[in-house]
């Protein structure tokens, strides 16, 4: 399960003044291409004469010490990491934090010129700010092209930007539709929502008796932009075209917005504490049987079939995401990747930690202890996966996969994201319509974009 997708409200003006600073002066894209990857690199996150692949594993980083900074609140990531150590003699010094910390220490280290850090983790709409504000080394002319094949497609989009690679693929993440069986046959329905507005007319159906038809995570913040980019995807518009154009304000944005507008305060099938909730908010009114359907995470599992924490013990299946006329699905992605600091001292032993993270032995260990789904492909056909997945649910996560979509990526997303966010949120309390919110909100992100490509 990925992290919570929120920011505080100072990481805007961090990533603006990094555009400021270090942006090449074009307009971003935000076309990512694996195809693109053997491509030349540009000075943005360069020295890779640093680091060279075909000396991973020699023995030569033994004794060196690389500072590693990830999401991890719990400590579990660090302790599985000490394997590295034993296989490879570098030494880890682990800097576990939550998602909202993580973006603020990355970009404030990279303001600083520090070198104090030499691994990261990279969300997927990060890459734009990493290699233009060249806080991420350009891995495009190290890995092997042949690498990136080796893993998910939705996660080799989230290390890309302009086709250049920024990070060894680390997990593969979207959301999903989850229902509840036993509600939706009590109802009639035999089968979940294929399309949008089959999930509109069934919700319908499901509130009542104090049971809702759905919530979501809609208070303010970036969960909100990933429900909503979702419905633009699946009604068939698309945020920011690949030559950078916006489309924020488009017909299939504003269609979207209506869409959730109405679920609200038309059919008022959605738990109206939706527009405060996070995604555990919402997972915990549907393990209280509270809702019929929600669109979450994958990670739900094992804890809805535990009796201690849910009162919906097999009573609920996953699946796709609706879709709406000719798609079939869409669901944005939240995988990550894992990359080196442009400033790092340690470059060559921070390679051999990126690789070593996207091999079997931490990719297999991460699913096991975290529920987290790999992004190396063969582990999804591997026996000792398949035997790991105790809720036999593989199958239905990884379909999703393939029906992925990309937010944003490009400099000044966190500061488009803020925006997006603020102004779909007033059309979902009724303070603008969901046109006059677009409109507004496609003014503002197309002046930040403006300023970040300066």
């Amino acid at each position: 399960m990925p992290n919570q997708h929120s920011w505080p409200k100072w990481a805007a003006p961090i990533l603006l003044s990094a555009a400021l600073l270090t942006a090449c002066g074009v307009t971003p894209s935000a076309k990512s291409d694996a195809s693109q990857t053997a491509g030349s690199s540009a000075s943005a996150g360069g020295s890779q004469a640093e680091m060279d692949w075909s000396k991973l594993g020699d023995g030569s980083q033994k004794g060196k010490k690389i500072t590693v900074l990830m999401v991890d609140t719990d400590g579990r990531v660090a302790q599985m990491a000490k394997k590295f150590t034993e296989e490879t003699g570098i030494e880890v010094n682990f800097m576990g934090v939550d998602y909202n910390s993580l973006f603020g220490k990355i970009t404030t280290a990279s303001l600083s010129s520090s070198s104090d850090i030499d691994v990261i983790e990279m969300d997927t709409i990060w890459g734009g700010q990493f290699y233009e504000g060249k806080i991420a080394a350009d891995l495009t002319n190290v890995m092997p092209k042949e690498i990136l094949s080796n893993y998910t497609q939705s996660s080799v989009d989230s290390v890309i930007y302009n086709g250049h690679v920024l990070a060894i693929p680390y997990y593969s993440s979207s959301k999903h539709l989850y229902w509840n069986k036993k509600l939706l046959a009590d109802a009639g329905y035999d089968a979940p929502p294929k399309t949008w507005d089959e999930f509109r007319e069934m919700s319908k159906k499901l509130t009542k008796g104090g049971v809702y038809g759905s919530a979501w995570s809609w208070k303010q913040a970036e969960s909100l932009n990933i429900d909503f980019d979702t419905i633009v995807a699946a009604f068939g518009g698309k945020l920011l075209d690949d030559q950078g154009k916006l489309h924020v304000n488009s017909e299939e944005a504003v269609q979207a917005l209506t869409y959730m507008t109405d679920l609200i305060h038309v059919d008022k099938t959605v738990d109206p504490s939706s527009l405060q909730w996070t995604e555990d908010d919402v997972k915990n009114a549907f393990a209280a049987g509270k809702i019929a359907m929600m669109i979450n995470w994958e990670g739900m599992y094992p804890d809805l079939n535990n009796a201690e924490m849910s009162q919906v013990v097999g009573q609920t299946d996953v699946g796709l995401i609706p879709g709406q006329g000719d798609i079939k699905s869409t669901a944005v992605s939240g995988s990550e990747g894992i990359g080196i600091m442009q400033s790092s001292k340690n470059k060559q032993a921070a390679l051999e930690f990126v690789k070593w993270i996207g091999e079997k032995g931490f990719q297999l260990d991460n699913f096991k202890e975290m529920g987290i789904y790999p992004s190396l492909k063969s582990l999804y056909e591997d026996p000792d996966m398949i035997a790991a997945d105790s809720t036999q649910t593989l199958g239905k996560i990884v379909e999703q996969f393939q029906y992925g979509s990309n937010r944003p990526n490009a400099p000044g997303y966190v500061e488009w994201a803020d925006i997006q966010s603020n102004e779909i949120y007033s059309a979902l309390v009724k303070n603008k319509t969901p046109q006059q919110a677009l409109d507004d909100a496609a003014a503002k992100i197309d002046q930040a974009i403006q300023r970040a490509a300066k």
